[in-house]
């Protein structure tokens, strides 16, 4: 089922499956969002309790084996609404038993989205409900459409960092972990990537440890999103070749090490609540017309 939220610069459509966000549609009558096409089936999932993929699709837990799907299983969960108004939703998803035979923890997660003007604030509450320490990694994966308008290409886009930017980024394995010995791509002093498809033959830019908690996504005419993620850890940027769409995506952990020893508790920055201790992140699209 769909919900709207509107004020008088933005309309927001969420689905209950996995309270993901389906258009963002401005006053002007553009929807940043990119929809569900050949090229990938979703538009804008919550990542948990796993980001990236497990090597070979599986983790251990307390001892135990669990199998979890690349990007977790809460993109595919129902959530219910638990508050709306005008400008304003909120929806909540809890464990249940299928839940607990893929990650035996009991989570409650609850999603937020308040338009403010042009700005679309999205929060993320997590809450361990189980009477044991509750261990996971979080992130989000909005993709938006490039080109925005009628007549430009992809190429005529960029990135721009608020902070300039050096790193490695690891090489994507064939089975989907991350290679930090081997770099796709060495990046120095980056303040602006011009979008170009060849960055996305193999896969993802990932910026483990990104100075910046805020890029612009902007053509020739300084017109697109400003996107803000400050309780993050890692920027993933990722589309397909020939694709019309970027996804900007801001992580807490990634895929497993191509050497993994599969401890799940292991993982790169992994999140740990206490019983009854709640994690809050948010990320901010501002619209940029």
């Amino acid at each position: 089922m769909n919900y709207t939220i509107k004020n008088e610069y933005l309309t927001l459509t969420v689905s209950s499956t996995g309270a993901e966000k389906q258009t963002l549609v401005s006053s002007k009558g553009i929807n940043y969002l990119r929809q569900p096409d050949k090229y990938w089936n979703r538009v804008a999932p919550f990542l948990f309790p796993n980001v990236g993929r497990l090597k070979g699709n599986s983790t251990f837990i307390n001892g135990s084996e669990y199998h979890l799907p690349q990007h977790g299983f809460l993109r595919d969960q129902e959530f219910e609404v638990l508050h709306q108004v005008d400008d304003e939703i909120a929806l909540v998803n809890i464990y249940n038993e299928k839940s607990l035979s893929k990650y035996p923890f009991k989570y409650k997660v609850i999603v937020h989205y308040q338009l403010e003007k042009n700005k679309l604030v999205t929060k993320i509450s997590i809450t361990n409900e189980d009477e044991k320490s509750m261990p996971f990694n979080i992130g989000g994966h909005p993709g938006f459409y490039c080109p925005l308008y009628p007549n430009e290409q992809f190429n005529d886009y960029k990135i721009v960092f608020s902070k300039s930017e050096t790193f490695n980024a690891p090489s994507v394995e064939s089975d989907g972990t991350l290679n930090f010995q081997v770099s796709s791509g060495e990046f120095i002093h980056l303040k602006e990537l011009p979008l170009d498809y060849k960055y996305f033959e193999v896969d993802a830019i990932v910026i483990p440890r990104v100075k910046s908690k805020e890029v612009k996504l902007i053509n020739k005419n300084n017109k697109g999103i400003k996107f803000s993620y400050h309780d993050f850890i890692t920027l993933a940027i990722w589309t397909r070749p020939n694709a019309g769409f970027v996804c900007l995506e801001p992580w807490i952990g990634y895929a497993d090490r191509h050497d993994s020893n599969k401890q799940f508790i292991e993982k790169d920055n992994i999140i740990v609540l206490d019983p009854l201790e709640e994690k809050v992140v948010s990320y901010d699209i501002t619209i940029i017309e």
